[in-house]
């Protein structure tokens, strides 16, 4: 029984530590539609997904950009401009 409670124990640490969830406020700084990604202001990259609709999203705004990070790096989950 103890076994099962390590290993179960294990396997969620493992989880967690796969994809963390982060959250940053920056501008915008560049926009690539050729590769899917956002730079902002923070110096990192972040990437868009397929789904995301960004045609209101210019350099210069202020945005509150959630993401999730894995070995792919940073990849958005949301996106709110910030007045």
């Amino acid at each position: 029984m103890t076994k099962r409670i390590l290993a179960s124990i294990a396997l969620v640490g493992t989880m967690i530590s796969a994809a963390l969830a982060g959250e940053v406020e920056a501008t915008i700084v560049e926009i690539r539609p050729d590769s899917s990604t956002l730079i902002l202001s923070d110096g990192a990259s972040y990437l868009i997904p397929v789904d995301f609709y960004v045609d209101d999203l210019k350099p210069g705004m202020k945005v509150l950009a959630f993401y999730d990070e894995d070995t792919d790096g940073r990849t958005l989950t949301d996106v709110q401009i910030q007045e």
